[in-house]
């Protein structure tokens, strides 16, 4: 399975595709070695995003094998949360598109990760979404704001 791109929607809401895709592999035990040890880690994108959404991974987890690889049953599930609102969605949406950037939540983590991981000194390589779109291959794709 190929993960979906962290800008992708799920529920409106950036990186949840994304992280259902990460979830699902995991539980099947099928998570990549470059992946698993960040998985749910509160200093990793996914932590970012369960503190904006006030979740836990013992929560999700569950959910994620609830849905039995149907987007829209997780989706359903996420969307019923009370700390998922759509003014809660569109800011994390914001959020998330900033990650790592200078200024911006992750900048640290992300500055430690361009200097461990990504060994160029590609000026678009400006963000976690950068990052990853790089190190995947598609950073040409990937939409500007």
């Amino acid at each position: 399975m190929k993960l979906r791109r962290p800008w992708d929607e799920l529920a409106g809401c950036m990186w949840l595709a994304r992280f259902f895709d990460k979830a699902r592999l995991h539980l099947a035990g099928k998570l990549g070695p470059d992946f698993e040890p960040f998985f749910g880690h509160k200093l990793a994108t996914d932590g970012t995003f369960f503190a904006h959404f006030e979740l836990s991974l013992e929560e999700v987890l569950p959910a994620v094998a609830a849905a039995n690889d149907d987007d829209d049953a997780f989706a359903a599930w996420f969307a019923q949360r009370p700390a998922s609102s759509p003014a809660r969605i569109a800011a994390w949406n914001e959020i998330a598109y900033n990650l790592g950037k200078p200024g911006h939540l992750m900048e640290r983590s992300y500055a430690f990760a361009k200097r461990r991981y990504y060994k160029t000194e590609d000026p678009r390589l400006d963000g976690v979404f950068a990052g990853i779109a790089w190190d995947e291959g598609y950073l040409d794709e990937m939409p500007r704001r």
